[in-house]
Protein backbone atom coordinates (compact mmCIF):
# COMPACT_ATOMS: atom_id res chain seq x y z
CA UNK A 1 0.00 0.00 0.00
CA UNK A 2 1.21 3.27 -0.58
CA UNK A 3 2.00 6.44 1.46
CA UNK A 4 -1.18 7.19 4.26
CA UNK A 5 -2.75 10.34 3.57
CA UNK A 6 -4.63 12.71 5.76
CA UNK A 7 -7.42 11.89 2.68
CA UNK A 8 -7.58 8.12 4.12
CA UNK A 9 -7.68 8.49 7.21
CA UNK A 10 -10.69 10.96 6.77
CA UNK A 11 -12.48 8.34 4.55
CA UNK A 12 -12.18 6.10 7.16
CA UNK A 13 -13.45 7.76 9.75
CA UNK A 14 -16.17 9.90 7.83
CA UNK A 15 -15.01 13.35 8.98
CA UNK A 16 -13.76 15.85 7.09
CA UNK A 17 -9.90 16.22 5.95
CA UNK A 18 -9.80 19.90 8.11
CA UNK A 19 -10.93 17.58 11.05
CA UNK A 20 -8.55 15.00 10.70
CA UNK A 21 -5.80 17.90 9.89
CA UNK A 22 -6.94 19.85 13.71
CA UNK A 23 -7.05 16.19 15.72
CA UNK A 24 -3.74 15.33 15.05
CA UNK A 25 -1.66 18.39 15.49
CA UNK A 26 -3.85 19.02 19.06
CA UNK A 27 -5.89 21.80 17.31
CA UNK A 28 -9.26 23.11 18.53
CA UNK A 29 -12.30 22.59 17.76
CA UNK A 30 -12.95 18.40 17.94
CA UNK A 31 -14.50 16.77 20.56
CA UNK A 32 -11.90 14.43 22.52
CA UNK A 33 -13.94 11.41 21.00
CA UNK A 34 -13.28 12.42 17.65
CA UNK A 35 -9.92 13.56 17.92
CA UNK A 36 -9.18 9.68 19.85
CA UNK A 37 -10.53 7.92 17.21
CA UNK A 38 -8.73 9.83 14.30
CA UNK A 39 -5.63 9.05 16.34
CA UNK A 40 -6.00 5.55 16.44
CA UNK A 41 -7.19 4.96 12.95
CA UNK A 42 -4.07 6.72 11.65
CA UNK A 43 -2.19 4.67 13.89
CA UNK A 44 -3.65 1.53 12.57
CA UNK A 45 -3.21 2.83 8.82
CA UNK A 46 0.13 3.59 10.03
CA UNK A 47 0.24 7.35 9.22
CA UNK A 48 3.23 9.18 9.65
CA UNK A 49 2.81 12.65 11.26
CA UNK A 50 4.83 15.55 10.46
CA UNK A 51 6.19 17.11 13.13
CA UNK A 52 7.59 20.15 13.11
CA UNK A 53 11.54 19.93 13.75
CA UNK A 54 15.14 20.30 12.44
CA UNK A 55 14.69 16.48 11.81
CA UNK A 56 11.66 16.13 10.51
CA UNK A 57 10.20 16.13 6.48
CA UNK A 58 9.05 19.48 5.34
CA UNK A 59 5.68 20.67 4.99
CA UNK A 60 3.38 23.35 2.94
CA UNK A 61 0.70 24.67 4.82
CA UNK A 62 -2.21 25.51 2.61
CA UNK A 63 -4.72 28.07 4.82
CA UNK A 64 -8.40 28.07 3.84
CA UNK A 65 -9.17 31.47 4.87
CA UNK A 66 -12.78 32.57 5.44
CA UNK A 67 -14.29 36.22 5.44
CA UNK A 68 -17.76 35.31 5.48
CA UNK A 69 -18.31 31.74 4.25
CA UNK A 70 -20.97 32.41 1.36
CA UNK A 71 -18.01 30.96 -1.51
CA UNK A 72 -15.60 29.33 0.12
CA UNK A 73 -17.56 26.12 1.06
CA UNK A 74 -17.61 22.65 0.48
CA UNK A 75 -18.06 22.35 -2.64
CA UNK A 76 -16.41 20.20 -5.29
CA UNK A 77 -14.90 23.04 -6.87
CA UNK A 78 -12.61 23.69 -3.44
CA UNK A 79 -12.52 19.83 -2.48
CA UNK A 80 -10.95 18.68 -6.02
CA UNK A 81 -8.91 22.00 -5.04
CA UNK A 82 -7.48 20.66 -2.13
CA UNK A 83 -6.92 17.12 -2.89
CA UNK A 84 -5.11 18.10 -6.29
CA UNK A 85 -2.73 20.54 -3.82
CA UNK A 86 -2.18 17.23 -1.55
CA UNK A 87 -1.79 14.81 -4.65
CA UNK A 88 0.82 17.33 -5.84
CA UNK A 89 2.70 17.71 -2.26
CA UNK A 90 2.60 13.98 -2.09
CA UNK A 91 4.47 13.66 -5.67
CA UNK A 92 7.00 16.45 -4.59
CA UNK A 93 7.70 14.72 -0.72
CA UNK A 94 6.70 17.13 0.95
CA UNK A 95 3.68 16.83 3.62
CA UNK A 96 0.56 19.18 3.22
CA UNK A 97 -0.47 20.46 6.79
CA UNK A 98 -4.05 22.10 6.48
CA UNK A 99 -5.51 25.45 8.57
CA UNK A 100 -8.94 26.65 8.54
CA UNK A 101 -9.72 30.20 9.22
CA UNK A 102 -12.41 32.39 9.13
CA UNK A 103 -13.13 35.72 10.10
CA UNK A 104 -16.76 35.62 11.08
CA UNK A 105 -16.74 32.55 13.37
CA UNK A 106 -13.09 33.03 14.96
CA UNK A 107 -12.45 35.23 17.99
CA UNK A 108 -8.98 34.42 18.06
CA UNK A 109 -7.74 34.42 14.57
CA UNK A 110 -6.24 36.94 14.68
CA UNK A 111 -3.50 35.03 17.24
CA UNK A 112 -3.68 31.97 15.18
CA UNK A 113 -2.46 34.34 11.93
CA UNK A 114 0.68 35.74 14.30
CA UNK A 115 1.67 31.82 15.17
CA UNK A 116 1.16 31.07 11.50
CA UNK A 117 3.31 34.38 10.74
CA UNK A 118 6.43 33.17 13.06
CA UNK A 119 6.96 29.60 11.95
CA UNK A 120 9.04 28.35 9.19
CA UNK A 121 7.83 25.27 6.73
CA UNK A 122 8.45 24.93 2.91
CA UNK A 123 5.59 27.73 2.39
CA UNK A 124 2.42 29.04 2.77
CA UNK A 125 -0.85 28.25 0.35
CA UNK A 126 -2.92 31.11 1.48
CA UNK A 127 -6.77 30.43 -0.44
CA UNK A 128 -7.29 33.83 -1.02
CA UNK A 129 -10.61 33.84 -2.67
CA UNK A 130 -12.99 35.88 -0.13
CA UNK A 131 -10.09 38.22 0.94
CA UNK A 132 -9.36 41.80 0.08
CA UNK A 133 -6.01 42.72 -0.17
CA UNK A 134 -6.52 44.26 3.49
CA UNK A 135 -7.13 40.96 4.63
CA UNK A 136 -4.10 39.70 2.57
CA UNK A 137 -1.94 42.24 4.31
CA UNK A 138 -2.96 40.30 7.42
CA UNK A 139 -0.09 37.48 6.40
CA UNK A 140 2.39 40.33 5.74
CA UNK A 141 4.92 39.29 8.27
CA UNK A 142 4.56 35.63 7.63
CA UNK A 143 8.59 34.06 7.98
CA UNK A 144 7.72 31.67 5.47
CA UNK A 145 7.55 32.35 1.51
CA UNK A 146 3.82 33.29 0.94
CA UNK A 147 1.50 32.30 -2.75
CA UNK A 148 -1.88 33.36 -3.12
CA UNK A 149 -4.13 31.06 -4.33
CA UNK A 150 -7.28 31.83 -6.49
CA UNK A 151 -7.05 35.54 -6.52
CA UNK A 152 -4.44 37.85 -8.04
CA UNK A 153 -4.07 40.63 -5.32
CA UNK A 154 -2.96 43.02 -7.99
CA UNK A 155 -1.90 45.51 -5.62
CA UNK A 156 0.65 43.26 -3.73
CA UNK A 157 4.03 42.25 -4.22
CA UNK A 158 3.34 38.47 -3.36
CA UNK A 159 3.41 35.57 -5.94
CA UNK A 160 -0.63 34.34 -6.99
CA UNK A 161 -1.78 31.79 -9.09
CA UNK A 162 -5.58 31.84 -10.20
CA UNK A 163 -7.72 30.79 -12.95
CA UNK A 164 -7.94 33.74 -16.23
CA UNK A 165 -10.78 35.17 -14.66
CA UNK A 166 -11.28 37.84 -17.58
CA UNK A 167 -10.63 34.76 -20.17
CA UNK A 168 -13.36 33.18 -18.83
CA UNK A 169 -15.55 35.76 -19.04
CA UNK A 170 -14.45 36.71 -22.32
CA UNK A 171 -15.36 33.28 -23.70
CA UNK A 172 -18.70 32.91 -22.08
CA UNK A 173 -19.51 36.11 -23.88
CA UNK A 174 -18.33 35.48 -27.09
CA UNK A 175 -20.07 32.33 -27.01
CA UNK A 176 -23.67 33.90 -26.33
CA UNK A 177 -22.34 36.78 -29.14
CA UNK A 178 -21.64 34.21 -31.74
CA UNK A 179 -24.64 32.38 -31.32
CA UNK A 180 -26.81 35.44 -32.39
CA UNK A 181 -27.53 36.84 -28.61
CA UNK A 182 -27.21 40.21 -28.68
CA UNK A 183 -28.76 41.90 -25.34
CA UNK A 184 -26.52 39.46 -22.85
CA UNK A 185 -26.68 40.14 -19.17
CA UNK A 186 -24.46 38.98 -16.70
CA UNK A 187 -25.11 37.36 -13.07
CA UNK A 188 -22.77 38.42 -10.50
CA UNK A 189 -21.77 37.59 -7.03
CA UNK A 190 -23.11 39.91 -3.76
CA UNK A 191 -20.69 39.86 -2.08
CA UNK A 192 -18.37 41.03 -4.91
CA UNK A 193 -14.48 39.95 -5.31
CA UNK A 194 -11.36 39.76 -7.04
CA UNK A 195 -12.28 37.02 -9.12
CA UNK A 196 -15.93 38.05 -9.79
CA UNK A 197 -14.71 41.49 -10.75
CA UNK A 198 -12.38 40.40 -13.50
CA UNK A 199 -14.77 38.09 -14.95
CA UNK A 200 -17.41 40.99 -15.02
CA UNK A 201 -14.60 43.08 -16.75
CA UNK A 202 -14.04 39.78 -19.58
CA UNK A 203 -17.41 39.88 -20.27
CA UNK A 204 -17.72 44.13 -20.92
CA UNK A 205 -14.53 43.52 -22.96
CA UNK A 206 -16.03 41.00 -25.34
CA UNK A 207 -19.28 43.10 -25.62
CA UNK A 208 -17.60 46.56 -26.40
CA UNK A 209 -15.78 44.64 -29.18
CA UNK A 210 -19.09 44.39 -30.38
CA UNK A 211 -20.33 47.40 -29.77
CA UNK A 212 -23.30 45.84 -28.26
CA UNK A 213 -24.62 47.58 -24.93
CA UNK A 214 -24.86 46.99 -21.35
CA UNK A 215 -28.19 47.76 -19.78
CA UNK A 216 -26.78 48.24 -15.95
CA UNK A 217 -30.37 46.39 -14.75
CA UNK A 218 -28.89 43.28 -16.42
CA UNK A 219 -25.83 43.23 -14.33
CA UNK A 220 -27.75 41.02 -11.69
CA UNK A 221 -25.98 40.77 -8.38
CA UNK A 222 -26.97 38.14 -6.26
CA UNK A 223 -26.14 35.80 -2.95
CA UNK A 224 -23.71 32.92 -4.11
CA UNK A 225 -25.28 29.88 -2.79
CA UNK A 226 -27.75 27.80 -4.27
CA UNK A 227 -30.48 28.95 -1.90
CA UNK A 228 -29.28 32.27 -2.34
CA UNK A 229 -28.90 33.21 -5.50
CA UNK A 230 -32.48 31.34 -6.38
CA UNK A 231 -34.21 33.67 -3.73
CA UNK A 232 -32.44 36.49 -5.10
CA UNK A 233 -33.30 35.61 -8.51
CA UNK A 234 -37.22 35.35 -7.84
CA UNK A 235 -37.39 38.66 -6.57
CA UNK A 236 -35.07 40.13 -9.12
CA UNK A 237 -38.08 38.98 -11.79
CA UNK A 238 -41.11 40.24 -9.88
CA UNK A 239 -39.46 43.50 -10.21
CA UNK A 240 -38.32 43.43 -13.61
CA UNK A 241 -41.07 42.20 -15.45
CA UNK A 242 -40.09 44.26 -18.56
CA UNK A 243 -38.51 42.20 -21.91
CA UNK A 244 -35.51 40.57 -20.52
CA UNK A 245 -31.66 39.28 -22.56
CA UNK A 246 -32.23 36.60 -24.27
CA UNK A 247 -28.95 35.27 -22.31
CA UNK A 248 -26.58 35.63 -19.57
CA UNK A 249 -23.24 34.84 -18.12
CA UNK A 250 -23.45 33.59 -14.94
CA UNK A 251 -20.29 33.80 -12.91
CA UNK A 252 -20.14 30.60 -11.49
CA UNK A 253 -22.12 27.08 -11.83
CA UNK A 254 -23.68 27.91 -8.34
CA UNK A 255 -24.97 30.86 -9.34
CA UNK A 256 -26.39 29.57 -13.15
CA UNK A 257 -27.91 26.69 -11.30
CA UNK A 258 -30.10 29.22 -8.96
CA UNK A 259 -31.05 31.65 -11.85
CA UNK A 260 -31.77 28.58 -14.10
CA UNK A 261 -34.31 27.31 -11.16
CA UNK A 262 -36.16 30.76 -10.71
CA UNK A 263 -36.19 31.27 -14.75
CA UNK A 264 -38.25 27.70 -14.92
CA UNK A 265 -40.33 28.33 -11.92
CA UNK A 266 -41.65 31.40 -13.97
CA UNK A 267 -42.22 29.52 -16.80
CA UNK A 268 -39.27 30.48 -18.52
CA UNK A 269 -37.53 28.10 -20.60
CA UNK A 270 -33.85 27.27 -21.15
CA UNK A 271 -32.72 27.65 -23.97
CA UNK A 272 -35.52 28.53 -25.20
CA UNK A 273 -36.74 32.15 -24.11
CA UNK A 274 -32.97 32.64 -21.98
CA UNK A 275 -29.73 30.85 -22.99
CA UNK A 276 -27.48 30.78 -19.94
CA UNK A 277 -23.58 29.86 -19.66
CA UNK A 278 -21.42 29.07 -16.01
CA UNK A 279 -18.05 28.02 -14.81
CA UNK A 280 -16.30 26.24 -13.17
CA UNK A 281 -18.00 22.80 -15.08
CA UNK A 282 -19.20 21.49 -11.98
CA UNK A 283 -21.02 18.05 -11.76
CA UNK A 284 -24.44 19.88 -11.02
CA UNK A 285 -24.13 21.09 -14.53
CA UNK A 286 -25.35 17.75 -15.55
CA UNK A 287 -28.37 17.45 -13.60
CA UNK A 288 -29.88 20.67 -14.46
CA UNK A 289 -32.46 20.12 -17.25
CA UNK A 290 -30.89 21.21 -20.08
CA UNK A 291 -27.82 20.67 -19.11
CA UNK A 292 -25.11 23.70 -18.54
CA UNK A 293 -22.81 25.25 -20.95
CA UNK A 294 -19.96 26.44 -18.91
CA UNK A 295 -16.27 27.55 -18.61
CA UNK A 296 -13.80 24.34 -17.14
CA UNK A 297 -11.39 25.94 -14.74
CA UNK A 298 -8.25 23.50 -14.79
CA UNK A 299 -8.30 22.37 -10.72
CA UNK A 300 -5.35 20.15 -10.85
CA UNK A 301 -3.31 22.62 -13.12
CA UNK A 302 -4.04 25.47 -10.81
CA UNK A 303 -2.52 22.93 -7.71
CA UNK A 304 0.65 22.53 -9.76
CA UNK A 305 1.44 25.09 -10.37
CA UNK A 306 1.06 26.76 -6.84
CA UNK A 307 3.10 23.86 -5.44
CA UNK A 308 5.63 23.92 -7.92
CA UNK A 309 6.34 27.53 -7.79
CA UNK A 310 6.18 28.11 -3.78
CA UNK A 311 8.92 24.80 -3.87
CA UNK A 312 10.75 27.42 -6.84
CA UNK A 313 10.52 29.78 -4.37
CA UNK A 314 11.96 28.25 -1.19
CA UNK A 315 14.54 26.43 -3.59
CA UNK A 316 16.28 29.70 -5.21
CA UNK A 317 19.51 31.67 -4.11
CA UNK A 318 19.09 34.52 -6.64
CA UNK A 319 16.61 37.27 -5.39
CA UNK A 320 12.94 36.12 -6.11
CA UNK A 321 10.68 38.08 -8.79
CA UNK A 322 7.20 38.47 -8.56
CA UNK A 323 4.96 36.19 -10.76
CA UNK A 324 1.06 36.11 -10.64
CA UNK A 325 0.45 33.20 -12.98
CA UNK A 326 -3.04 33.16 -14.69
CA UNK A 327 -4.29 29.54 -15.78
CA UNK A 328 -6.43 29.25 -18.85
CA UNK A 329 -9.88 28.08 -19.16
CA UNK A 330 -11.89 26.30 -21.70
CA UNK A 331 -15.51 26.61 -22.82
CA UNK A 332 -17.65 23.70 -22.30
CA UNK A 333 -20.68 23.71 -24.94
CA UNK A 334 -23.34 21.67 -23.69
CA UNK A 335 -27.51 22.36 -24.04
CA UNK A 336 -28.15 25.57 -22.18
CA UNK A 337 -27.39 27.71 -25.10
CA UNK A 338 -29.88 28.61 -28.19
CA UNK A 339 -28.41 29.10 -31.71
CA UNK A 340 -30.40 32.02 -32.74
CA UNK A 341 -31.03 31.95 -36.53
CA UNK A 342 -30.76 35.56 -38.50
Amino acid sequence: MGKIRIRDIARKADVSEATVSNALNGRKGVSPEIAQKVKEIAETLGYEKTRIGSNQREYIRLIVFKCHGLVVMDTQFFAELSEAIENECHHKNIDLMVTHIDMSQDTNYLERIKAISNEKCAGILLLATEMSEKEIGLFEKVQSNLLILDSIAPNLSHNAVVMNNREAGYLATEKLISSGHKRIGHITSSPDFYNMKYRREGFLTSMASHNLPVDKNDIVALTPTLDGSYADMCKWLESNKKVLPTAFFAANDILAVGVVRALQEKNIRIPQDISIIGMDDMQICLITNPQLSTIKVPRIDIAKVAVRRLLEMRDEDAPKSILKTEVGVTLINRQSVLIIVP
